[in-house]
């Protein structure tokens, strides 16, 4: 994945996470994972969403915006 940090998919009850996330500080890692578990209770960013994000984890939005402050990926080519 190139463009999100994870994604779910209710049906198949599967999720995904970028391989990236491996690179990150391991609290914006969790904030990922309940954050695509939450989606197997409530499918969208709704009212409901919010309440379960509360519940399971209260500083997602502090993880959120620190892992959207972090750059994607850090390629460094220097030998």
């Amino acid at each position: 994945m190139r463009t999100r940090w994870g994604t779910c998919n209710t049906r198949a009850k599967r999720i995904w996470l970028n391989l990236e996330l491996a690179k990150k500080p391991t609290e914006c890692l969790e904030y990922i994972i309940i954050h695509e578990l939450v989606h197997l209770l409530e499918r969208s960013h709704n009212k409901i969403f919010t309440k379960y994000m509360n519940e399971f984890i209260p500083k997602w939005k502090f993880y959120k915006d620190e892992l959207n402050r972090l750059p994607f990926c850090h390629t460094d080519w220097n030998y």
